[in-house]
């Protein structure tokens, strides 16, 4: 079945008959046309009955929100746009390595359908995924936004969103603001068009090997050893109470996610958030 686009919708058929007895996948929210999958997920994940592991997915979405409340803009049936509800059970002992398992999971499932992107894949710390041999000519072909909610001091849920550029054509691209790195997507990467199904598919099975206990990882020194952002000169720009912009080298990050910078006069910073650039002041 087509969308009126000519770019096929995801096969929930086959999605289901895979991912039927699978911790992540196992319920699919499926929807056409939305404004976001974040905000029914913060609905689905309130409610008891609503199993860890529930997807909330959507063909496209017309109000999606990156970080800083920057717009994700994703035509029909071009993108994968996913919102993943994690309850307590499926969550890191360290809150701070879920931004490192949700962008292992994405490399790790796009490396699967397109094989030959796999010494291209990369992340930009801390939420991007990038298709480039360093951080300077890399674009951005997907982006990571996780949000958590908490009862008594103790996290109940997360939501992950994540979406991925797939088969858009350079027009049809999410806007991205001036000292962002310019967006690509997969099919602008391999000249062919992907079946978002697989991808899909995978994503939720690189995610259920991620968080199975019994599974030996590293999780930190995998992120680690794909984020683009180290090494690079950046510039840095805080944002909050006292925002700052300053130029330096990544030259490493923490067990707990952090950016260590050096600028130029030698000085280490520890940033737990902000944006990092190579466009200098």
């Amino acid at each position: 079945m087509n969308s009126n686009t000519n770019h096929p919708i995801l096969d929930i058929t086959r999605i289901a008959t895979n991912l039927k007895h699978a911790v992540i996948g196992h319920n699919i929210d499926y929807h056409g046309a939305i404004a976001s999958t974040m905000g029914i997920a913060h609905q689905l994940a309130v409610d008891p009955a609503t199993r860890s592991g529930t997807l909330v997915v959507a063909e496209e979405q017309t109000a999606g929100l990156g970080r800083l409340q920057r717009q994700w803009h994703a035509p029909m049936g071009q993108a994968l746009l996913v919102s993943l509800i994690l309850k307590r059970e499926h969550l890191p002992a360290n809150l701070a390595q879920l931004p490192m398992l949700a962008g292992v999971a994405a490399v790790r499932a796009i490396a699967r359908v397109t094989p030959e992107l796999t010494e291209d894949i990369g992340l930009k710390w801390p939420n991007d995924i990038m298709l480039g041999e360093d951080l300077a000519h890399s674009r951005k072909v997907g982006g990571i936004l996780i949000e958590t909610s908490f009862v008594r001091d103790q996290v109940d849920y997360a939501i992950v969103g994540m979406g991925i550029n797939v088969n858009q054509e350079e027009g049809a691209l999410p806007e991205t603001p001036a000292n962002a790195p310019p967006p690509t997507s997969l099919h602008l990467a391999v000249g062919r068009l992907l079946d978002r199904t697989s991808l899909l598919i995978a994503l939720c099975q690189a995610w259920e090997e991620l968080i199975d206990p019994q599974a030996p990882r590293d999780i930190y020194h995998e992120w680690r050893n794909l984020l683009l952002t180290l090494g690079q000169p950046v510039t840095v720009i805080t944002h909050g109470d006292n925002e700052r912009r300053f130029a330096g080298v990544a030259v490493d990050v923490t067990a707990d996610g952090a950016l260590i910078v050096e600028d130029n006069a030698g000085r280490s910073h520890l940033l737990d958030a902000g944006d990092v650039t190579t466009r200098l002041p």
